[in-house]
């Protein structure tokens, strides 16, 4: 597989960092503005930290954090909770060196995060948990439940603190698991809660895995609506939390990002906080204006159950960054965080950037692929000089025949290759793949099950049914349904050499769980199913070492922070594929949140809406940057002009390494207008390398735009280069940061000016 240099954790860019002398430092080291000599404080606490990272950042991709090390120190005393100060700190080291265009140390960041869990975390009865046991009131774990609490240390960089407690009338245990990160500024928390008697318990109501205060002044709230097919997606919004002002979010029909993005910044005047609520299905969240801050109440939407004797529920897990500073540093605080500890690795190794082949035919989605007709087509590519690091088998490679056997992929349920045009199976294709250096994807919606298939006719039992449709959902909460499938798909992923694993999800479940919900049993098929799907991936991954996972929702509207310590989101949406102005809007929001993600080359306002480019064109690759690109050809075509198509997927690798690795800043004002231009940067202060990248848009009036970079030395000397034209320029840190930088170009061209300091 092609790959550009691997990215590395915090610890081991520090380890790093002192066995040899980076390019940046030498001129720095002449630099009399505190922007700059704040890096030597910088380099002073990487050479005093170092000793003390021994172990890169930890996984925290297992829902039940059990990682053990020798090292850790266990204890269970009661009523302890998070000490006032971390056991072990790293907020003096610097490890968010130019972020916002100088030194910050996140020891502010520490502190801010501290101030708040000191209180909200400092004990079982404070936890920031709360439900209704029989008709009244329960907040954290009372001391009539007798709470013990057991702190050890994961790693380096987690601490996880364990509080449990048990209502000795009802037998309901409730456990909290908080896990705190050293690195950054974060900590989390998930409950549970179960019924150890032998009766059922009274009604459960209105679990919230997150109900408290935080104080700060005037608080404002970030939030975006999400993905839903349309236009207007992926919306960012700022509401002035006033007092007494509230607001209230949830998704549409039980994907987690289905017209709200569980994804949210409070930004008070002098700090704020980044929220995920990690909830594959059907959450909510209410902030509330108060004097002095804001109430925040979170958690599954509906819950009022009886748990029956050894049965368990669980809430959304919560996780919070504290920050200091603008909306942009804690965009690139919280991708620092989401690179270190929750993107998925393969072979250990963080993802790095991909560029994806296909080949489908003329049919529906991949209904007409075969195994001759995949093998050909990846000759082609390679004939064509063209690499690629993934081979792309989307929805259509298993029996999907209609009632006149035509072939239609929603016809789901029948998980194996369709042996008409795959008599071997997939194997001869992964296996070509392989010689082609690329791993073998294969698309999954094992949730949706249609009449006839064969799990509908073998397994009615394990579906789920509502009046009206077609589809049937597949019950991942039964326990026994969810290992055939386990076991069923494993086969599946060695038989045929499937790399990378893509699970979409094409219809709202939401009904489906609560039409078969009884009365006193409300959200419980949505809690199981929740804890089955994510067992279920959690199994993939453990048998099926080196595997990935691809999430898909209707394009992205199952990415919520529990998915995503799983997977990647890489069809964000299935809206506005070729829809420049649109689709740039749409990667503000994943650029902050989600960054790893796949785009593609097309260009709807040339040719028309169609599947395929009409022809090889620049400015699709400028509007397409993404970690993942999947140049959107005909190979079978003879007439593109395929040195630019290589040329310019040369650019993209060239960029796609930085946007993963750099930070983030839009350079222009978010926008969905043809009209104007696009600009932004990625900068990576440990290198002292990045990219700033001007798009002026088909309708766009004005020929040149002058940009202010972020994050830049004044007394450095940074070296240009426009990759597309063979220019180069020398620019003082001064002139650009008091001049700008200015591109000129002709209406619908982009350029990307890579630069480094010298």
């Amino acid at each position: 597989m092609n790959t550009v240099p691997k990215k590395v954790s915090l610890a081991q860019r520090l380890r790093r960092e002192t066995t040899r002398t980076p390019a940046w430092i030498t001129p720095r080291l002449k630099m009399g503005s505190w922007t700059c000599a704040a890096n030597l404080i910088y380099l002073a606490f990487i050479l005093a930290g170092v000793a003390q990272l021994a172990a890169p950042a930890a996984e925290t991709g297992s829902p039940d954090f059990t990682q053990t090390n020798e090292r850790a120190a266990s204890h269970l005393q009661p009523g302890a909770g998070f000490a006032k100060q971390p056991e072990y700190d790293l907020s003096t080291h610097g490890g968010l060196s130019g972020i916002a265009g100088g030194f910050v140390s996140v020891s502010k960041d520490m502190e801010r995060s501290h101030a708040w869990t000191s209180r909200l975390l400092s004990g079982p009865a404070s936890l920031p948990v709360s439900f209704m046991l029989d008709g009244k009131a329960v907040t954290g774990i009372p001391a009539g439940w007798g709470p013990v609490s057991n702190r050890r240390r994961i790693d380096a960089n987690l601490i996880e603190t364990t509080f449990e407690g048990r209502e000795a009338k009802t037998g309901l245990g409730l456990r909290v698991e908080c896990v705190e990160y050293l690195d950054y500024p974060v900590v989390e928390w998930v409950a549970w809660l179960t019924n150890t008697g032998d009766q059922p318990t009274p009604i459960i109501s209105d679990i919230a895995a997150l109900d408290g205060r935080f104080d700060g002044a005037s608080p404002v709230l970030h939030h975006n609506n999400g993905d839903f097919y349309s236009e207007k997606g992926y919306d960012e919004q700022e509401t002035p939390l006033d007092k007494d002002v509230s607001l209230r979010f949830a998704p549409s029909g039980g994907r987690p990002c289905d017209h709200a993005l569980p994804y949210y910044r409070v930004a008070f005047k002098d700090y704020g906080l980044s929220i995920a609520i990690g909830w594959p299905a059907q959450w909510s969240a209410a902030f509330t204006g108060l004097d002095g801050g804001v109430h925040i109440r979170a958690g599954q939407e509906k819950t009022h159950l009886r748990l029956m004797p050894g049965e368990t529920v669980r809430t959304p897990r919560i996780t919070v960054m504290s920050w200091t500073g603008d909306a942009m540093r804690a965009a690139n605080l919280w991708r620092r965080w989401y690179r270190d500890h929750v993107l998925p690795r393969t072979n250990g190794r963080p993802l790095g950037p991909m560029s994806v082949a296909h080949g489908t035919d003329d049919g529906e989605e991949f209904t007409a692929a075969t195994e001759k007709n995949q093998v050909q087509y990846m000759d082609l590519w390679a004939k064509r000089g063209i690499p690629f690091d993934v081979w792309w088998i989307d929805a259509g490679w298993y029996p999907c025949y209609d009632k006149e056997h035509r072939r239609r992929w929603p016809n789901t349920g029948t998980w194996e290759p369709d042996p008409e045009r795959f008599p071997a199976g997939l194997k001869p294709v992964s296996d070509h793949a392989a010689r082609q250096g690329a791993d073998l994807l294969i698309w999954f919606e094992p949730e949706r099950v249609t009449p006839g298939t064969s799990l509908d006719r073998e397994h009615p039992d394990w579906l789920l049914s509502v009046k009206g449709s077609g589809n049937r959902l597949l019950n991942l909460g039964n326990p026994a349904c969810r290992q055939w499938l386990t076991d069923h798909v494993c086969k599946l992923i060695r038989d045929n050499g499937i790399k990378i694993y893509r699970q979409d999800h094409n219809f709202a479940p939401l009904q489906f769980w609560r039409d078969n919900d009884a009365a006193d049993r409300q959200g419980m098929n949505e809690n199981l199913h929740v804890q089955g799907y994510l067992r279920y991936w959690d199994d993939l991954l453990a048998r099926n070492p080196g595997l990935w996972i691809d999430s898909c929702a209707s394009g992205g509207r199952r990415n919520d922070l529990e998915t995503m310590r799983r997977s990647v989101p890489l069809h964000y949406t299935d809206y506005g594929y070729g829809n420049h102005p649109v689709k740039l809007s749409f990667h503000h929001t994943l650029f902050q949140w989600l960054p790893y993600f796949k785009e593609v080359s097309l260009s709807w306002d040339l040719d028309g809406q169609s599947r395929y480019d009409k022809r090889v064109d620049s400015f699709s690759y400028h509007c397409g940057l993404g970690p993942m690109i999947i140049p959107c050809i005909d190979i079978r075509r003879d007439d593109y002009d395929y040195d630019l198509m290589k040329k310019m997927l040369g650019i993209w690798r060239r960029a796609a390494g930085l946007m993963l690795d750099g930070d983030y800043y839009p350079l222009t004002p978010i926008h969905r207008s043809p009209e104007k231009w696009v600009a932004r940067q990625f900068d990576c202060p440990e290198t002292g390398r990045g990219f700033i990248q001007g798009i002026r848009l088909p309708a766009c009036a004005e020929e040149a735009l002058v940009v202010h970079p972020k994050a830049i030395c004044a007394d450095a000397i940074y070296l240009l280069e426009n990759p597309e034209s063979g220019e180069t320029k020398e620019l003082a840190g001064r002139a650009l940061e008091q001049a700008g930088f200015t591109f000129t170009l002709p209406k619908r061209q982009g350029a990307i000016w890579f630069y480094r300091v010298k």
